[in-house]
């Protein structure tokens, strides 16, 4: 091979990987997570102390309402939402879920059955001040197409409403769209390491970026709305 011919081949080599590393970029520099929220970011927010007041709040199980995936996807992204707004430290997180593991707890103790001083009292269930419902709207694992330059790389997108309700009055309070992608690369109060049922086949894929995305932003809106 001649000193010409080599030199050229590591020339183009150099050209494919600086339009390769280009067209990443820009796929990436597209890319938000959006919210109505106009309030500090995410880390801003876990910086400055919290000793005010903490609302009690209850997300209840996701409808879903895309045109892929089903109901599972809605319990696994209400279950993320749940964990992410108890790990902010924000707000009182209630069970509702799964109520009546707590409820049979209690009938149990109240049986004569377990002993008095470890019984589960009743009486005691704490009530929500707001009740948390959302609906998955859109759930495209691959929302845009991919091409070989980009090694066939594809973009995740999801959408969820939500709505916070007043449990006295049953008056919607806030109501917004939240949406997501897999190019975002936010870090916040979504810490679990694994995806829940319904959501287990996405990990390690875009989706499971998009998933993670879409509820960071859903906790950081309902922070900043300071309900």
């Amino acid at each position: 091979m001649s000193p010409v011919f080599a030199i050229h081949r590591r020339f183009s080599r150099k050209v494919v990987v600086i339009i390769t590393l280009g067209l990443l970029s820009a796929c990436g520099a597209n890319a938000r997570v959006v919210s109505d929220s106009q309030g500090p970011g995410i880390q801003q927010a876990q910086q400055e102390p919290y000793a005010g007041p903490k609302r009690s709040l209850a997300v209840k199980a996701f409808s879903f309402k895309a045109g892929r995936g089903g109901h599972r996807v809605g319990q696994g992204m209400s279950d993320m939402l749940t964990d992410a707004l108890f790990n902010s430290g924000r707000f009182i997180v209630l069970e509702r879920e799964n109520i009546k593991d707590v409820l049979d707890e209690q009938d149990l103790g109240a049986s004569g059955r377990v002993k008095p001083s470890t019984a589960a009292p009743k009486g005691q269930l704490e009530g929500a001040e707001l009740l948390v419902r959302g609906s998955v709207i859109q759930f495209e694992p691959r929302c845009s197409g991919g091409s070989a330059i980009v090694f066939s790389a594809s973009r995740a997108c999801i959408a969820i409403n939500i709505r916070i309700i007043d449990s006295a009055t049953g008056r919607v309070v806030n109501a917004t769209t939240v949406e997501g992608s897999s190019v975002d690369k936010r870090i916040g109060f979504v810490t679990r390491s694994e995806l829940p049922i319904g959501l287990g086949m996405y990990k390690g894929t875009p989706m499971e970026r998009a998933i993670r995305n879409t509820i960071q932003a859903a906790v950081d809106h309902i922070i900043n709305t300071k309900l």
